[in-house]
């Protein structure tokens, strides 16, 4: 409230003291009775009443003024509270999906928190406050309440460097729950994913789900990588074109898990066995 006034004695304070001095005057004029002044005593009262108009609309603005900075105080308020608001939103629909997980899982899992993230020139990381005194290693999979979120590539004592499948060199075996179809899910275009190598033969719809498969040396099957947006086939290309949605937030996500997962040793020695027997 002072701080207005004296903002507006300030600017004003010429004019004020004017229009104090003609209405004095112009009052003066108006008692006297004297009928050579009755003419002067009409243009008396209406510069008064304009006088008094022009002081109201100065005192308005100034009012308005002060009103309208109360007003984007409020609001700004409003919308740090809201901010707030979404980001606990946020975060406690993340904690009940890790804990969900945490549940479900028939694999050990180590929680850390996002403490960096890093996206330029088709790379995508993030970094784990947790490393190898925790128990990380090198290619455990790390996964959040709502799937597959990438690849340990490297790890200190305390934190890890999770390569995510958004990352181009990302490379995941893959299956179209609905199609029952494999395939390579790689790093797409403008935050997407994109499965290859599935046959054109294979009926595939927007919205189908798509999870790790049982293919994968690094990553345990039926894990939520995201979800079909596109899928069509190109001219003279025995494969689909799909594109995927990942089912993990890259933008927000705050906590995850590194998954302690390990392929049976007897289907990785068949393999090798196999392999030796062949050449």
């Amino acid at each position: 409230m002072y701080k207005w006034l004296a903002e507006f004695f300030g600017l004003a304070k010429n004019y004020i003291i004017f229009a104090l001095l003609i209405s004095l005057s112009l009052l003066l004029i108006s008692t006297n009775n004297n009928g050579h002044t009755r003419g002067l005593q009409v243009v008396g009262l209406v510069t008064t009443s304009y006088l008094e108009a022009g002081v109201n609309d100065v005192l308005g603005y100034f009012s308005l003024s002060s009103e309208v900075k109360k007003l984007q105080l409020e609001n700004a308020h409003l919308i740090d509270q809201n901010a707030k608001i979404r980001g606990a939103m946020e975060e406690n629909r993340q904690l009940r999906g890790l804990l969900n997980l945490r549940q479900q899982s028939s694999y050990p899992l180590i929680p850390g928190d996002v403490v960096g993230r890093s996206a330029d020139g088709g790379r995508n990381f993030i970094t784990l406050d947790i490393g190898e005194k925790n128990g990380v290693s090198v290619n455990d999979p790390v996964v959040s309440g709502t799937g597959l979120v990438g690849i340990v590539s490297a790890v200190s004592e305390n934190f890890s460097l999770v390569r995510t499948l958004l990352d181009v060199d990302s490379r995941v075996a893959a299956k179209l729950v609905n199609a029952s179809a494999d395939g390579l899910v790689v790093s797409g275009s403008y935050g997407e994913l994109a499965m290859e190598n599935v046959s054109r033969r294979y009926p595939v719809q927007p919205g189908d789900i798509v999870e790790t498969s049982s293919l994968s040396t690094l990553v345990p099957p039926g894990i939520a990588i995201g979800m079909v947006t596109k899928a069509e086939n190109r001219p003279g290309d025995i494969f689909k074109k799909i594109d995927v949605e990942p089912a993990v937030d890259y933008t927000s996500i705050t906590t995850a898990f590194v998954m302690k997962y390990s392929r049976p040793a007897e289907a990785t020695k068949l393999e090798k066995e196999h392999l030796q027997k062949e050449k």
